[in-house]
């Protein structure tokens, strides 16, 4: 298989995820994972943006964008912090909180049903090659332009 097929599949299937889970959920797939990020981490540790874009693997531009549609949806709030003007402590609002367990289950139906039928030999395979198919993607974002 060549490169422009696995990313055709990989696109495809990634559409089709993000397609199934906004439908089963009646809300963007990538607001789902940030909630979950940030519910998950909740208490514990602090969250800010970098720690989202980082984590989900998203653009600054794209995760404040989605930040402050949250905002104005009531889904989470943002506190700035005593030490850093600029910096703004992301937290769930109650009402997140009380969403939490519906959360996960979207989030762990979705992965049963995309991992149906597929053993744990096979998955930690595709996990290996997912994840070398992302540090191959992190040397071209770095300017190492396919090989």
């Amino acid at each position: 298989m060549d490169g422009k097929q696995c990313a055709g599949s990989v696109l495809g299937l990634a559409n089709q995820i993000k397609r199934v889970f906004d439908t089963t959920t009646g809300r963007c797939g990538t607001q789902i994972r940030i909630l979950n990020f940030v519910l998950v981490s909740y208490p514990d540790r602090e969250i800010y943006q970098k720690d989202i874009e980082e984590e989900l693997n998203i653009r600054s531009a794209s995760v404040s964008t989605l930040l402050k549609k949250m905002e104005a949806q009531d889904f989470i709030r943002r506190e700035k912090v005593s030490y850093d003007d600029r910096l703004k402590r992301i937290l769930p609002t109650s009402h997140t909180v009380e969403m939490k367990e519906q959360v996960e289950r979207h989030i762990t139906l979705l992965e049963k049903r995309l991992t149906a039928g597929i053993g744990e030999e096979e998955l930690r395979v595709f996990y290996d090659v997912l994840k070398k198919m992302q540090e191959n993607m992190d040397l071209t974002e770095k300017g190492d332009r396919y090989g």
